[in-house]
C-alpha cells in the first residue's frame, strides 16, 4: 500500500514538472481592471464658450440693372468740358460699385439703369482738369435725376518751393538754400499731383543783401531740386527770387536774424571750463 502512494505522488510530481517545463505554468484569470468604463455616449460641446475670432461683417451688393437714371455736364471755368471721365460710386455700407463714363462733344453724360441708393461722382480730364470733392448724394429706385453738374477746376503750370536751413538764418552765418520746380499735372486717375522738372535753368536773384558761394545759375536735378551756399549780411527781411527758363518767382523767406553771441562769465576761475573746442558753423 505504501508503495502504492509513492507511485501516486511521483506521478503527480513528474506532471508538474512536465507542465513548468512547457513554460506556461497554470494560467490565472486576470486581475480585475481599475480602469472605468468607456462609455460609447456622444459628449455635448453645446455649451463650450468658443473664443472670439478678429475680422469683419461683408456686404453683397447686388449689381443687377436698375430703373434709376442720373445725367448732368462736366463744365470748367471755360465752359462745358467734353472727352473728360465721370467716375461714379454707388455706396453700399462699407462695399463701393464704381463706373467710370465719358463725356460727350457737349459735355453731358449719363448714367442710365441703375440701382438707387448713395452715389459719389467726381470729373477730370488728364492733364489739366480735376475735381477735388466729389458730389454725394441719395438717388431713388426709380429716379431720373438730370442736374447732376461737375465743376472742375484748372490745375497746370509751374509751382517753384523754398527753403532755408537754418531757419531763420542768422547774420554772417552760413545757410543752404533749397529750391524746387514742379510742374501740376493730373493723372489718369484724376488725382493732382505735383511732377519734378528735371534739367530746368534756374538763376538765383537778390535785392538784398546776401552773399552767394558759386555760381547763381544752376540746373535741376531729378527731384527738380537746386541748392546754394548763402550769407546774409543784414538784418531784417532780405527779397530773393528765381528765374526758372525765363520766368521769375520770388521766394518767400524769413526775415535773417542778429548774429548769435555767447556772453563771457563775470566769475574767475583757475581754468577755463571748456579746453580744445572748436566751433563749427553751417
Amino acid at each position: 500500500m505504501r508503495r502504492a502512494v509513492v507511485v501516486l505522488v511521483a506521478i503527480a510530481v513528474a506532471v508538474v514538472v512536465a507542465a513548468c517545463s512547457k513554460g506556461g505554468g497554470y494560467d490565472f484569470p486576470p486581475p480585475p481592471s481599475t480602469e472605468p468604463d468607456q462609455s460609447t455616449t456622444v459628449p455635448d460641446y453645446s455649451a463650450v464658450q468658443l473664443a472670439g475670432v478678429p475680422g469683419r461683417t461683408t456686404t453683397t451688393v447686388d449689381n443687377s440693372p436698375g430703373q434709376a437714371h442720373i445725367s448732368g455736364f462736366v463744365v470748367a471755368p471755360q465752359g462745358a468740358v467734353p472727352g473728360a471721365t465721370v467716375h461714379v460710386e454707388r455706396l453700399v455700407g462699407d462695399a463701393v460699385l464704381a463706373l467710370d463714363v465719358a463725356t460727350n462733344p457737349d459735355g453731358s453724360f449719363h448714367v442710365d439703369n441703375v440701382k438707387g441708393g448713395r452715389y459719389r461722382l467726381r470729373a477730370w480730364r488728364t492733364p489739366d482738369l480735376a475735381m477735388t470733392n466729389p458730389v454725394i448724394f441719395f438717388l431713388d429706385g426709380n429716379e431720373n435725376k438730370t442736374n447732376v453738374n461737375l465743376q472742375v477746376q484748372q490745375f497746370t503750370g509751374t509751382n517753384v518751393t523754398s527753403a532755408i536751413a537754418p531757419n531763420p538764418p542768422r547774420v554772417d552765418d552760413p545757410a543752404n538754400l533749397a529750391v524746387q520746380v514742379t510742374s501740376v499735372v493730373v493723372d489718369p486717375a484724376g488725382i493732382v499731383k505735383a511732377a519734378p522738372v528735371v534739367g530746368a535753368q534756374v538763376d538765383l536773384q537778390g535785392a538784398g543783401s546776401w552773399q552767394v558761394q558759386g555760381p547763381t545759375t544752376q540746373f535741376t536735378d531729378a527731384n527738380g531740386a537746386v541748392v546754394w551756399r548763402v550769407t546774409c549780411t543784414a538784418v531784417g527781411s532780405q527779397p530773393m527770387s528765381v528765374t526758372v527758363n525765363g520766368t521769375g518767382y520770388p521766394l518767400n523767406l524769413p526775415a535773417c536774424q542778429p548774429a548769435q553771441t555767447f556772453a563771457s562769465s563775470s566769475s574767475t576761475t583757475t581754468s577755463p571750463a571748456f579746453r580744445n573746442t572748436t566751433t563749427t558753423r553751417f
